[in-house]
């Protein structure tokens, strides 16, 4: 008899994949996992088996972890592989209110659009629910006669996903649906009010650094620029003449204050460091730049081990942005622990948003079931990428909307780093307790 019921996260980087599992139970326990990428660059996905390999590397070591056998996964899609389209949806109310069935009907009117060739749709997002054009944070339940939805929807080239499934197939996982990455990134480290009035998200990678807009509980802008943590090190390889292995090490001994080195080379070391990351910061401020003068975004939130893996970052770089910008630095570099906030973002995406109710216990019920069944384990490679590979007609679940009333108590700001701190500490305490 199982207890407890998981929903899992992959987010497959060009440094690292990192998987979290969020309990269907109770959402603040959170696992996670990460391993070395392989099989990916900056240009995407590069090799299909190797990528396999990473994938199941970093679910083996999730499931020691939850004590669970895991066969599906939600998949983080980067927001430079994707465009964004406004939609819309409706659906008539069948009883006195609004149920989880006219929500679905609504989504997938919002999904009836013409595609460009070779583009698939990967998550959808929906900015606003309204009842009887009367707007709500949350519909279910609330009387009326209509319901309409104003979304986006996340596409990308179909390519792209059907190596990700190919790879996920390989690996004997199934794709249970995908999701944008900075959305799934905003569910944890936005707030209900910062969706609403406007917030910056910067999420600096390995390779990349990307900045995303909200707005109304839109995605209304984003950007990316080719530089990211290994910048660094391929700077400390060039002017200490080492390798980037050896100056990878240096790098992770400064990031966690651990750097022994005579004072002369500490100081090159450390300039060589804060020259990178004033660059990478010059993007997020002419980013930033461009709303200045809407005062209702205020907050600039950048996380991601390039540049928070640095303890000291707020020493490496002084922030002239007119807004508060909040560096999560829980990320550390190549730390096993790590709290993983675009996997598990997605995670707790899923189980908060509204939409998605239905589908979870319908996940959580075919979970149950399948625990009779005979393990997949005992199927041959081929038959299960042959039966898995493509699983196109999977409906897509992601997006998170909070309900719209007349009170506005529920914008108060919530504590968010509270809460990550709280995950985080679980999340180790767990690590240390297997």
């Amino acid at each position: 008899m199982q207890t407890d019921n998981f929903i899992i996260g992959l987010d497959i980087g060009t440094q690292y994949i990192k998987a979290s599992a969020s309990s269907v139970q109770d959402n603040t326990l959170m696992y996670g996992s990460v391993v070395e990428s392989q099989g990916t660059d900056k240009n995407g996905i590069t090799d299909i088996k190797a990528l396999s390999s990473a994938i199941k590397k970093v679910i083996s070591k999730l499931e020691v972890k939850i004590s669970r056998n895991i066969n599906t996964a939600f998949v983080c899609i980067q927001p430079e592989y994707v465009k964004l389209l406004d939609t819309q949806g409706h659906a008539s109310v069948l009883s006195d209110e609004v149920t989880q069935y006219e929500i679905d009907k609504s989504l997938d009117g919002a999904q009836l659009i013409s595609l460009e060739p070779g583009e698939e749709i990967v998550d959808i997002i929906v900015n606003k629910y309204y009842v009887d054009d009367t707007v709500y944070r949350d519909p279910l339940g609330v009387k009326g006669r209509h319901l309409d939805i104003k979304a986006q929807l996340v596409t990308a080239k179909k390519d792209y996903i059907e190596s990700i499934y190919d790879a996920m197939a390989m690996a004997k996982l199934k794709v249970a649906g995908t999701g944008l990455a900075s959305v799934a990134a905003s569910s944890l480290l936005l707030s209900k009010r910062d969706l609403l009035s406007g917030a910056i998200l910067i999420d600096t990678g390995a390779n990349m650094t990307r900045a995303s807009l909200f707005k109304d509980n839109k995605l209304v802008d984003s950007d990316v620029i080719n530089l990211g943590g290994k910048s660094i090190t391929r700077d400390i390889a060039i002017v200490m003449k080492t390798s980037l292995l050896e100056a990878e090490e240096v790098k992770k001994g400064y990031a966690k204050g651990e750097l022994t080195l005579e004072e002369e080379k500490y100081n090159l070391v450390e300039q060589i460091i804060k020259a990178r990351v004033e660059e990478i910061m010059s993007f997020v401020e002419r980013f930033t730049d461009k709303y200045n003068s809407d005062e209702d975004i205020r907050k600039v939130v950048i996380y991601g081990g390039g540049l928070c893996g640095f303890t000291n970052i707020n020493k490496l770089y002084e922030s002239t942005m007119n807004k508060s910008t909040n560096f999560v630095t829980s990320d550390i570099i190549r730390d096993d622990s790590v709290f993983n906030i675009q996997s598990g973002g997605l995670a707790y995406h899923l189980l908060t948003a509204i939409h998605c109710k239905g589908a979870i216990d319908d996940m959580v019920r075919s979970d149950n079931e399948s625990v009779d069944e005979k393990s997949t384990e005992t199927m041959s490679d081929d038959d299960f990428f042959r039966k898995y590979q493509n699983q196109f007609n999977v409906k897509q679940e992601t997006a998170d909307e909070n309900r719209y009333d007349s009170d506005d108590d529920y914008l108060e700001d919530e504590s968010v780093f509270v809460k990550i701190r709280e995950w985080f500490i679980n999340f180790k305490n767990k690590i240390i307790n297997k």
